[in-house]
């Protein structure tokens, strides 16, 4: 899937193609292989921007397919909407919604996933709530499903890998980025720095 709206910013075309490959290498690396039919949830999705290769790496071939992307921002879930709904082909159900990605163990209408992506997560912002929605990511798992995660910061990435852990996650993969883009607004950060790959016990 192309996106037929340019991308925001500059660069972010790059970045996504770069994730594909970190994807392909972490899904390989902890060997899941997608069901015919799989359900993927994307939180704190923002505007979506791995969409196309997120959906390229799990389900290339799937004929039929459930993705929901979740993000406070309603700016951000239109603009996420506006690029990706109108390229779903026939069998492919997309949906972004406005919402708490915290909160999803209050939207009882969500079925199970197989697949839960958090790209750039931020836990050393709010810790408290990383710890709820971990715990509800990995609730909302299928058996045999995987949680991954992207990070900026090794540390970041290190004390969400040790969240994780406390819920009871087993981390199947846990790789560097070796093409990462640097970032200049901090030290040591950079696109999609680190990426884990997890399943729950």
């Amino acid at each position: 899937m192309n996106p037929a709206i340019p991308y925001t910013y500059p660069g972010i075309g790059k970045d996504v193609a770069r994730l594909k490959e970190l994807l392909a290498l972490g899904l390989c690396t902890s060997g899941w292989l997608a069901p015919p039919k799989p359900a993927l949830l994307n939180l704190a999705c923002g505007r979506a921007d791995e969409t196309g290769v997120l959906l390229s790496s799990v389900a290339p071939l799937a004929e039929e397919l459930f993705y929901l992307g979740i993000d406070l921002r309603p700016a951000e879930i239109a603009e996420a909407k506006a690029r990706w709904l109108p390229l779903a082909p026939p069998g492919w159900q997309l949906d972004f919604r406005a919402g708490d990605a915290s909160r999803t163990d209050r939207m009882k209408q969500l079925p199970p996933f197989d697949l839960v992506f958090i790209r750039h997560q931020n836990y050393w912002h709010d810790p408290a709530t990383w710890l709820v929605l971990f715990k509800n990511a990995l609730g909302s798992l299928k058996p045999g499903g995987v949680l991954l995660i992207t990070s900026y910061f090794d540390r970041e990435h290190e004390l969400a890998m040790a969240c994780l852990a406390q819920c009871g996650a087993l981390k199947l993969a846990d790789l560097h980025h070796p093409n990462a883009r640097p970032l200049p607004d901090a030290p040591k950060k950079a696109v999609d720095r680190r990426l884990a790959v997890f399943r729950a016990t």
